[in-house]
């Protein structure tokens, strides 16, 4: 119904404010600047007016002898009535508490619309002391622009959100066909491939007493691009098997983890010295087998980046957080440069020559796969000659779908 802002008035004596509390034509005037306001006394008489609050009072259909000077605010608000009116009994309350001590002020944004013209107004009533009484001015102010501005952040923001949920719906079902594409077109690849494998062999052996030393070359080099092909689509597999395989969660050991991956890598890592290090690790909710996978590419990266070392050392360990494990796979390899470990994880991407180090750049971004689904945050760490230290942050209580 109504609102008021802080002002201080001059009042000779309670007399004279109960008379006119704004006889003072400077203060008048003073107030007149402001939005629509009265000056209510402790029995919620209103005691004076500025123009803004006649005005407001007339735009609202009512008139000054129902809402005007020596009439009782309380009287009028608790008598509220019509559509109107549901912020008449809220309004009477604050100002109650604010007269009587119990609080320090009070706000409320109410609407006031008419059948041609939505409005919103916000009251503010805040006490103030004349010659020892508790008064309290009365404040309405006009804050349809404001509101209305919300209200238009709000539909834009709403538009954004559902646009950017249809987006982020289409991106996923794009990633969806795109890892079922890779799936199939590497699976496929595989039996042609084998026999591309078999007939070169089958060529070697055949034509070997008349093989030039040129020839000899041309079937190494096609031996090797055969052999390439076979990793990349190895690592396709993998990388369709990490985005579409289901989860089967449940309590995982991740030292069994750590032992099959190091198995699994028996081939990679035949004729190598290399010092394998196992502290304790966490059990944590997950999918074993997925989790595997990414485990092998991890310790596949520490194998493949310390191939120069005579002697190599590569490290499992964990560290207990608050709230989750951190689980790290270290190795004294080449490392890579920081400046660009934002690209670790990305498909495709590679921090060293293919002539130093062969693959396609699909490891860590399975890696990085499997513990988005797990909930989990996986980083980098190195700098060049210093070896590599990879990092998983397992939630302790995780949210897996």
């Amino acid at each position: 119904m109504c609102a008021g802002g802080e002002a201080t008035v001059l009042i000779d004596s309670p007399a004279t404010l109960r008379s006119s509390a704004l006889s003072v034509p400077a203060a008048q005037a003073a107030l007149d600047l402001l939005p629509a306001l009265a000056v209510v006394a402790a029995d919620g008489t209103i005691l004076d007016v500025n123009a803004a609050w006649t005005a407001f009072i007339n735009d609202n259909g009512g008139t000054e002898a129902a809402c005007g000077r020596g009439v009782n605010y309380l009287q009028v608000c608790d008598a509220a009535s019509g559509p109107a009116s549901d912020e008449a009994a809220p309004v009477a309350a604050g100002l109650r508490a604010v007269l009587a001590g119990e609080r320090a002020d009070y706000t409320l944004t109410y609407p006031c619309h008419t059948p041609v013209r939505q409005r919103w107004y916000r009251v503010h009533v805040r006490p103030f002391a004349a010659q020892g009484e508790r008064l309290a001015l009365v404040m309405h102010e006009d804050v349809t622009a404001l509101k209305l501005s919300e209200i238009r952040a709000s539909d834009v923001e709403a538009e954004i959100t559902q646009g950017v949920r249809r987006k982020t719906a289409a991106l996923r079902q794009e990633n969806r066909e795109l890892d079922a594409f890779i799936g199939g077109v590497s699976h496929d690849l595989r039996t042609p491939l084998r026999h591309l494998r078999g007939f070169l062999e089958v060529l070697r052996r055949q034509a070997a007493p008349r093989l030039t030393e040129s020839d000899v070359r041309l079937l190494e080099v096609l031996d090797g691009a055969a052999e390439r092909l076979g990793r990349m689509v190895d690592e396709l597999l993998g990388l369709a098997r990490a985005s579409q395989t289901a989860l089967q969660v449940r309590d995982v050991h991740l030292a069994q983890v750590v032992m099959r991956a190091w198995f699994h890598l028996a081939p990679e890592t035949q004729g190598r010295e290399i010092d394998w290090v196992a502290g304790d690790l966490p059990v944590v909710r997950g999918d074993p087998e997925l989790l595997t996978l990414a485990f092998e590419n991890l310790l596949s990266n520490a194998v493949k980046y310390t191939a120069g070392r005579a002697r190599a050392r590569i490290e499992v360990g964990a560290r207990d957080e608050e709230e989750a494990w951190v689980v790290f796979v270290q190795d004294d390899g080449v490392g890579f440069d920081p400046r660009y470990k934002d690209r670790l994880f990305g498909a495709f991407q590679r921090l060293h020559h293919e002539r130093e180090f062969q693959g396609i750049g699909l490891g860590l971004a399975n890696v990085r796969r499997v513990m988005i689904r797990h909930g989990a945050e996986v980083w980098g760490e190195s700098h060049p000659g210093d070896g590599a230290t990879f990092y998983v942050r397992f939630p302790k209580t995780p949210s897996i779908p």
